[in-house]
């Protein structure tokens, strides 16, 4: 029984995902709406665990993640073919409505991401800097949850 990185829920089953690189503890729900599958009772645990991402590979790809103006390099792209977001939509087999939303700043899956590279002559994806990550301190006995830091930044940001 642990404690989920990202909704805080406390003794629950939680399991080891990759989320932007970087793994955590999250419970079932949690890794569920990241698409992970989570293990049954009835399927071998082993095969089914995520692995480690220090699992030695011949050949690693370098980790990708999109990139902070991604939505304003795809609006640009598509207007600078002089499409609208429908022809765009209808000629990448994308609905309009996932295409506006992937224009306002919801980052698409990366099947999608380097479909729109291609179609736009554009990049989205970017390979993830690795840089030196400070331990998070615990203030009290409760643990510390994802959300928990980002409420702390913008304490601090409005504070300046």
């Amino acid at each position: 029984m642990g404690v989920c990185e990202l909704c805080g829920r406390e003794n629950t089953g939680v399991f080891n995902i990759l989320v932007s690189g970087a793994q955590i503890s999250a419970c079932g729900s949690c890794s569920t709406k990241r698409g992970f599958t989570i293990p049954s009772k009835e399927t071998n645990r082993a095969k089914t665990t995520v692995k480690s991402p220090n699992t030695n590979f011949r050949k690693t790809r370098p980790a990708l993640e999109a990139a902070s103006d991604f939505h304003i390099r795809i609006r640009r792209g598509r207007e600078s073919r002089g499409m609208s977001v429908e022809e765009l939509g209808k000629k990448m087999n994308i609905r309009a409505q996932d295409l506006q939303k992937y224009e306002g700043g919801s980052v698409p899956p990366d099947a999608v991401a380097k479909r729109l590279e291609k179609e736009l002559g554009i990049s989205i994806l970017e390979e993830i800097e690795k840089n030196d990550v400070s331990p998070v301190v615990k203030r009290s006995n409760k643990s510390v949850t994802i959300a928990d830091m980002l409420d702390d930044l913008m304490r601090e940001a409005s504070n300046e």
